[in-house]
């Protein structure tokens, strides 16, 4: 059973970390992934506050325990966490860990056979609001300090899922030959 009240307290007591506000003690076993409105997830919809299967609805997670949480495994918990993020305070590096989530779901078969197509089109949505809403945004490497930008994984990612990437984006190539998403 996974349970983060250790986490909690550990991170807590030493200062290290933001504090999370999250309450923990809840397991985030055995999480299903039930799309609570047609646009949960996605810039600027706020319903996953308001969704009784999200353990996050009530408090956040923190600035490490979300990574934490993405790095389980558990693409169902990650996808709370990073949606409740996104409604609370909307940026660029959480609608694309909700994209890279719903996709983790769809390609895992972590849905209801019958809710698979709407996980695989949210997860297109949520490629697609980063390159709409946040075109600037950048996630960082492990320590911290070197950014990575996000609209070419954004991008590579509808197309992946088989969407068609809205907006006039368009693949480059680099002239160091690196792929990158440009709107010209």
């Amino acid at each position: 059973m996974k349970t983060w009240l250790l986490l909690a307290a550990a991170v807590g007591i030493c200062g290290c970390y933001d504090k999370a506000s999250y309450v923990y003690g809840e397991s985030l076993d055995g999480l299903t992934l039930q799309l609570h409105s047609e646009d949960v997830g996605i810039h600027p919809d706020q319903s996953v506050l308001e969704d009784p299967n999200n353990p996050f609805r009530l408090n956040s997670p923190g600035a490490e325990t979300k990574w934490q949480i993405q790095g389980s495994g558990d693409h169902v918990a990650a996808f709370y966490a990073w949606a409740t993020l996104l409604a609370r305070g909307p940026y660029g590096e959480a609608q694309f860990y909700v994209g890279t989530d719903l996709l983790s779901i769809y390609q895992n078969g972590e849905a209801s056979q019958e809710d698979l197509p709407k996980v695989r089109a949210q997860a297109i949505r949520a490629y697609q609001s980063v390159l709409d809403n946040f075109p600037d945004a950048v996630t960082y490497d492990a320590t911290g300090t070197i950014p990575y930008e996000l609209v070419t994984p954004s991008y590579k990612g509808i197309v992946e899922m088989g969407g068609t990437v809205q907006g006039g984006w368009v693949l480059v190539q680099t002239a160091n030959g690196q792929d990158r998403a440009v709107k010209p």
